[in-house]
């Protein structure tokens, strides 16, 4: 895989990340994950990890003693509070604190076994914590002991417009979002500001939640495990949109997915959950083959969005 330049911190990143939220419920022997160490093995260097994921942080932990190779890029996240609210607006000191951020920290290193986290994010942001500062002393204190090289925030839902103005600041090293086809609104917001003030960006939720992988059926879709507040039909029939779009040259769906965000220069990794190996490989190989023609990425720009919140 082609690296890509983590912003401005002069690190390199593979285009793949390892999305470890669902780790815990993969291929696990001795809470080590095959999927993880294989993805290692093939030279993904980047891990995404939280200490709201459940043993996540354990698990990789530990794969990474069984690892043996060279040590991977490491982003993890801060634990909220348990006041913290997911979806409304809370005061700042109701989801984190200094004691709390620094807690969070000291927890998820000696979990992980490691001396420095290389990202640490706050896992959730609103738009008004941008003019309360006690949050970047924080980082910057652990910065300053040696415990995180890089710090940033993890955008809440579809709200990508919420991080601009602490993207303008260039406080923070690197900012993750949703961004997929059907939400592709970053790529006219967002994303261009990154890219004026070298700040990293991991996309997330690039197959949105499972639904663009072309996996699910429509028992699935329905029990709402993975989009709340869809209507499973309307899904489907984005879907089959995509799917019998004559200007897409039959390209898959999940490949597609995977490219469209990848299209995008200013872009520097996708955090994906894979399951096992075949999932891994299909990733590094839709990977390698880069940018979607121009046509293509257009059309699905143009005639495929769908601006929605499913979690709201």
């Amino acid at each position: 895989m082609k690296m890509r330049s983590m912003g401005r911190t002069g690190v390199s990143l593979s285009p793949i990340t390892f999305g470890a939220m669902r780790v815990e419920s993969g291929q696990l022997v001795d809470n080590i994950s095959r999927p993880l160490l294989y993805a290692l093995e093939k030279g993904i260097n980047c891990i995404d990890t939280a200490r709201a994921y459940g043993k996540s942080e354990e698990i990789v932990g530990k794969t990474l003693r069984a690892f043996g190779g060279p040590k991977p890029f490491i982003a993890s996240k801060i634990a909220p509070l348990p006041s913290g609210d997911w979806r409304h607006y809370v005061p700042l000191e109701k989801s984190f604190t200094l004691q709390s951020i620094r807690s969070s920290v000291d927890t998820s290193l000696g979990v992980l076994g490691v001396e420095v986290i290389d990202l640490i994010q706050l896992h959730q942001w609103y738009y008004l914590w941008t003019h309360r500062p006690e949050w970047l002393k924080a980082f910057e204190d652990l910065k300053r002991q040696g415990k995180v090289r890089f710090i940033g925030i993890s955008a809440q839902d579809h709200e990508h417009d919420a991080v601009l103005q602490i993207v303008d600041s260039k406080l923070i090293d690197a900012v993750q979002f949703v961004f997929n086809i059907f939400e592709s609104r970053p790529l006219v917001s967002l994303l261009p500001l990154t890219r004026e003030r070298g700040v990293a960006t991991i996309a997330r939720c690039v197959l949105d939640c499972g639904g663009l992988s072309g996996q699910l059926d429509d028992d699935q879709l329905a029990l709402g495990n993975y989009f709340p507040k869809a209507a499973p039909g309307e899904y489907r029939r984005r879907l089959e949109r995509l799917q019998s779009d004559p200007e897409l040259h039959g390209i898959p769906v999940a490949e597609l997915a995977l490219r469209f965000v990848l299209s995008s220069d200013a872009l520097t990794t996708v955090t994906l959950s894979m399951a096992d190996a075949k999932e891994v490989d299909a990733a590094i190989v839709a990977a390698d083959k880069g940018s979607l023609p121009v046509t293509v990425f257009e059309r699905l720009y143009r005639h495929h969005g769908w601006f929605k919140n499913l979690w709201a």
